[in-house]
């Protein structure tokens, strides 16, 4: 379309757009005069929008005459706007309104359209603004569910037995709010704003949900904690770490192939969100369970081997450490862990690391799995991530190891496992930086053990900014004292890591995950067959960290297709390069999956989803990269595009 013809035809699509809500600055616009001319000028554009094969064309018009017309300063009434696409300034100009409204007070309504949004035109040719409305959408959850959450425990259940139902069970439970907390921080560090197009309500927008986050989550945790020092330990109806194995593990040792998975810092809402996605793979149950104080690898872990229901006692190992004696015996590391459970578990045993299932196990892996009767998989991913220190790394990549473990249990699926346990052995807590207002000075005195959130020793000092008791009080065998905060302030020590903690006695340090799952026959079917695969990329270069894709298909034969779960990465020398961080439709954000949908007017054809992607540049070092259309179950490839040229990342 010819440059005069398509800005009279953008023009009067704006104009009708607007309607009745035009700028007073544009009222002199030559459009289309009569109605009809009108109609068909929106007709065109909105057909010129809709075909991928002149989209291209279309975009380039559209920021040009919005440039030459200087649309862009134009302040536009944002309720009129919502359903006017013609220029991109409007889909700005939309995005500020929201951002404002959701300083001023979340609501489902700005929930919705922040959702609705994502898969709208320009979400859809510009990967930035896709990005961006799910951001937004993250904030809008975390404020929203904060203030549910801080209204519920207003009338909190008197009992710890009731804190922990009311957090980790029912349709909506409280640690949602964790894990609407762990997708905007996700997001906001996955987030590359547009330089040329400033947002500064966006930024107090984060800054606003990460201290209702806060301050709710510390409302939650001094409830918790004051509940958990007055209980009368053990707590009858609750599951303890230390039986674990008993109840879960050993009594089906001997007859169906069992893996035992520890996952090192999994957060119970974490585990909840995976357990979602393996439903269509594995018929699973999802217990709450608590911790042994105090929520360290050291005594967590050691929990969880043969014997522990016996009874377990939390001693100090000098140096600043401290071990967990089972049966007589001291456990203080991963070698000790795990040679204890071979000596106690009765039936063979194979151990591995999660590492050593992905992408595929050697041989020797197989057969090691395959040869014994229980298989231990140890993953410290989350706590190594986090202990690091790199709080942008970590935010980025720890939503990949709930990808990693959903894979893992697939090749033990496949390796003949009938039967998987998954358990951790702490959570944590993972927000900003503690500021100064937010670190207390620790007892001091002969100390055993500290930790941001819990001192372990004798003598010291007793503060009324923290709760100070014996591990005896507390349920758990010791000579020791134990000191943690009641709220989600940390205590003063060296070294650690900023951001990242756990030791202390939150829900979200305390209540661990026990997944129990047998596969189903969808767990090993084969990857999808009959469906035609189209990509179609975003852009013909890769020129920025944002890039999206378009994926569609449609059935090879007469019969309709059956969508599948699919996942979209972008490839250098073969390697992974990409994080999916937004989808038009169907993205999960515990994986990074993307559930694909038949299409309403044709069930032979799958409805067209653009994914977004980040990429890590840092790993290009190279003119091309590719990109790869996989099966989210099996891995399996079912489409490519290679070539896609590199040029200068802005």
């Amino acid at each position: 379309m010819r440059g005069r013809l398509a800005r009279h035809v953008l023009l009067t699509d704006l104009v009708v757009g607007l309607g009745d809500s035009l700028p007073a600055s544009l009222s002199s616009l030559k459009v289309a005069a009569s109605p009809g001319s009108r109609d068909a000028c929106k007709e065109l554009a909105r057909n010129w929008r809709l075909r991928r094969d002149v989209r291209d064309s279309y975009v380039t018009a559209a920021r040009k005459i919005e440039q030459e017309s200087s649309l862009g300063q134009i302040e536009f009434i944002p309720g009129t706007i919502a359903q006017v696409e013609t220029f991109p300034c409007l889909e700005r100009a939309l995005l500020r309104h929201v951002e404002d409204a959701l300083l001023e007070g979340a609501t489902h309504d700005l929930l919705d359209l922040g959702t609705s949004r994502q898969s709208r035109f320009w979400s859809e040719v510009t990967p930035t603004i896709q990005a961006h409305w799910a951001l937004l959408a993250a904030a809008a959850e975390v404020l929203l569910e904060a203030d549910r959450v801080a209204k519920a425990l207003k009338d909190a259940p008197k009992t710890l037995a009731g804190l922990v139902h009311a957090y980790a069970e029912g349709e909506s439970p409280w640690c949602l709010l964790d894990t609407h907390h762990r997708h905007l921080e996700s997001r906001w560090y996955n987030f590359d704003p547009d330089a040329s197009d400033p947002h500064p309500g966006l930024e107090k927008l984060i800054l606003k949900a990460e201290q209702r986050y806060t301050e709710v989550g510390s409302h939650l945790a001094k409830s918790f904690v004051k509940q958990f020092s007055k209980a009368k330990h053990p707590i009858p109806g609750l599951l303890r770490q230390v039986h674990v194995f008993e109840t879960h593990v050993k009594p089906h040792l001997g007859t169906v192939k069992t893996a035992y998975v520890w996952v090192d810092a999994l957060r119970f809402e974490m585990a909840r969100e995976l357990a979602d996605v393996l439903r269509s793979d594995f018929n699973l149950t999802l217990h709450p369970a608590l911790a042994t104080i105090p929520t360290i690898t050291e005594i967590g872990m050691a929990s969880l081997v043969p014997r522990a229901h016996e009874g377990v006692k939390v001693i100090s190992v000098g140096g600043g450490k401290l071990g967990l004696e089972v049966a007589g015996t001291v456990l203080k590391d991963r070698k000790e862990r795990i040679a204890f459970l071979k000596s106690h578990a009765g039936v063979s045993v194979y151990d591995a690391k999660l590492d050593d299932l992905l992408p595929k196990p050697s041989k020797k892996v197989r057969d090691g799995i395959q040869g014994a009767d229980l298989v231990l998989i140890t993953s410290q991913e989350i706590d190594e991530l986090c202990e690091a220190d790199n709080i942008t790394q970590a935010r980025r990549q720890m939503d990949g190891v709930l990808n990693d473990l959903r894979r893992g249990f697939r090749v033990l699926a496949d390796l003949g496992v009938k039967r998987i346990i998954l358990a951790a052995d702490h959570g944590h807590l993972f927000g900003e930086e503690v500021g100064d207002d937010m670190k207390i000075e620790a007892p001091g005195g002969d100390t055993a053990d500290l930790h941001r959130r819990v001192w372990l020793g004798l003598g010291g000092t007793s503060e009324p900014s923290y709760l100070r008791t014996s591990l005896k009080a507390l349920g758990v065998e010791s000579d020791l004292d134990l000191a943690t905060p009641w709220t989600l302030a940390c205590f003063k020590s060296k070294g650690g890591a900023r951001a990242y903690f756990h030791g202390g006695l939150s829900p979200q340090e305390l209540i661990i995950p026990v997944v129990v799952m047998t596969p189903t026959a969808q767990a090993l079917s084969n990857p999808p067959t009959g469906i035609q695969w189209t990509l179609m990329a975003g852009s013909k270069k890769l020129s920025t960290r944002f890039f999206s894709v378009q994926i569609s298909g449609q059935s090879s034969g007469l019969f309709t297709v059956e969508p599948p779960k699919v996942r979209v990465e972008v490839r250098a020398k073969g390697k992974c390069v990409s994080v999916p961080v937004s989808a038009s439709y169907g993205f999960e954000q515990a994986t990074g999956d993307v559930q694909l949908r038949p299409s309403a007017t044709n069930a032979r054809q799958i409805e067209p989803d653009t994914v977004t992607l980040m990429v890590d540049v840092d790993q290009l070092g190279q003119k091309s990269v590719s990109i790869s259309l996989l099966d989210a179950t099996s891995g399996a490839e079912l489409a490519n595009m290679d070539k896609i040229e590199v040029t200068t990342i802005i």
